[in-house]
């Protein structure tokens, strides 16, 4: 698709917003957290997305005697350079180990597919294994607070893998896990109330 108007493709707008948190294995979701309000500010997500598309290289014009001729066009070389800008920003964003996946691709748009595409079975699978060690950990001989501090972050792992739990699903987890018979009677009262409890509260009460 290319662009009806010449405000589509005015001079680039330079990214500034500066990024903290470089892409990895396993941080996509806080990534994309850092990119989107900048790629936005900067009025580039068209180009992120693929929607605003590379116009002609050329236009056709006609010469003194009305023969055809291709002239360079101007709107190719302005989206070029804002599409380029916006994959250079995305590249300088990535580690080392990110930026080898990503090495044949030619615009934003191909890198943010290609990365769609890598990290959405890799998002898939942090959540379903971090679920499955909520179910399966056990407080066994560790302490209240270093037990409830190891499934609070789990459940800040699943967060961060797009699969947020609320508070109430993790307290469902900690008490699920608290196999010390001692603790049997504060778990069996917190499972008797009627208004939900959060993690914190329950922490003081274990």
């Amino acid at each position: 698709m290319s662009s009806s108007s010449a405000s589509s493709f005015s001079a680039p707008t330079p990214i500034r917003l500066p990024m903290t948190e470089k892409l990895m294995k396993t941080n996509y979701l806080l990534w994309k957290v850092q990119v989107l309000p900048a790629v936005h500010a900067a009025q580039l997500e068209g180009y992120l997305h693929g929607t605003v598309q590379a116009p002609p290289t050329h236009n056709e014009e006609k010469d003194k005697d009305g023969k055809p001729i291709l002239t360079p066009n101007p709107a190719y070389t302005t989206w070029v350079t804002r599409d380029q800008q916006l994959m250079s920003y995305l590249l300088s964003s990535m580690s080392k180990d990110v930026l080898v996946q990503v090495a044949t691709t030619k615009t934003a748009a191909q890198v943010r597919s290609t990365l769609e595409e890598i990290y959405a079975s890799e998002t898939r699978a942090r959540a379903v294994n971090t679920r499955i060690a909520l179910a399966t950990t056990k407080k066994g001989a560790t302490s209240v607070a270093e037990y409830v501090s190891k499934m609070k972050a789990l459940g800040d792992e699943m967060a961060s893998a797009g699969k947020a739990l609320d508070e109430e699903e993790l307290v469902h987890y900690i008490l699920t896990g608290i196999d010390d018979m001692e603790y049997n009677p504060v778990v069996s009262a917190v499972l008797a109330r009627l208004e939900a409890i959060t993690v914190d509260e329950l922490l003081v009460q274990l």
